[in-house]
C-alpha cells in the first residue's frame, strides 16, 4: 500500500486516506511531472542501403573477375589455335623425299645417251617394283594417266607453284584431288622409256622449264 496521510478528525479519532503513489515522492514531495518526449528511433534505411552498395560492389568485383577469367580462357583458346593453324600450315608446306624405300640414283639431271632425246630432264631413282612413291609437298593433282615415253605419270601443282612429275609408273593409286606431303600417290614401275623399275622425278617452278630436283630440293632443305 501506498503512503497515506494522517488527520485529526473532529471526533478524535484517527482517518486514512490513500494517497496517490503517483503525486508524490518517498519523501512526501509532490512529484514534477516528466514531459512526454518523443522516441527516437534509428532509421535502418542507411544501413540498409550500405549493405546493398557493399553487395552490388562485391557482386561487381566477382563479375569482373569472372569476366576476366572467361576472356583469358579465350584469349589463350585463341593463341593455342592460332599457333596449331601455324604448325599444320608448316607441316603442309614441307618437302619429303618421293620414296621411303630404298634407292639409289640412275641417272642425274643433264644426263645424255641413247635413252634422251635431248639432256635428262629429271632425276632416276631406281627402287624396288611397287615401292611406293610419295607426294612432294601438299598440292593438287592436274595430271595422271598414260604419257608416252613417261609411261604412267602424274603430276602435281604445289603450293608455290611448282609443279612435280612422277613417272614410269607401275601403277596409279590417286588420280585426282589434293594431295599432303607423303601421301601415297603411284608405285614404281617401268612403264614407258625405261629399262629396269625406278621413278623419274622431275622439278617445274611455275610449270616452267626443269630444273635439276636435286639442287632444287636441296633448297628447300631435302636431300635426295
Amino acid at each position: 500500500m501506498g503512503s497515506v496521510a494522517m488527520c485529526a478528525a473532529a471526533s478524535g479519532a484517527l482517518a486514512v486516506s490513500p494517497a496517490a503513489s503517483s503525486d508524490v515522492s518517498a519523501t512526501g514531495q509532490p512529484l514534477e511531472a516528466v514531459p512526454n518526449r518523443p522516441m527516437t528511433t534509428v532509421s535502418d534505411s542507411g544501413a540498409l542501403d550500405t549493405i546493398s552498395a557493399a553487395g552490388q560492389s562485391l557482386t561487381s568485383e566477382a563479375s569482373e573477375t569472372a569476366n576476366e577469367a572467361h576472356n583469358g580462357i579465350l584469349e589463350q583458346q585463341r593463341r593455342e589455335a592460332a599457333e596449331e593453324a601455324a604448325r599444320a600450315e608448316r607441316e603442309a608446306r614441307r618437302w619429303v623425299s618421293p620414296l621411303t624405300a630404298n634407292y639409289r640414283v640412275s641417272a642425274g639431271f643433264g644426263s645424255t645417251g641413247r635413252m634422251w632425246s635431248r639432256g635428262h630432264e629429271g632425276v632416276d631413282l631406281s627402287a624396288s617394283q611397287g615401292s611406293e612413291v610419295r607426294a612432294l609437298s601438299r598440292g593438287e593433282i592436274i595430271f595422271a594417266g598414260w604419257d608416252g615415253p613417261y609411261g604412267n605419270k602424274i603430276a602435281i601443282r604445289h603450293w608455290d607453284g611448282t609443279v612435280s612429275w612422277y613417272a614410269h609408273l607401275s601403277r596409279i593409286v590417286q588420280a585426282s584431288g589434293s594431295v599432303e606431303p607423303g601421301t601415297v600417290i603411284g608405285r614404281v614401275g617401268s612403264t614407258g622409256n625405261s629399262t629396269g623399275p625406278h621413278l623419274h622425278l622431275e622439278i617445274r617452278p611455275g610449270n616452267g622449264a626443269p630444273v635439276n630436283p636435286r639442287t632444287w630440293l636441296a633448297e628447300q632443305g631435302l636431300n635426295l
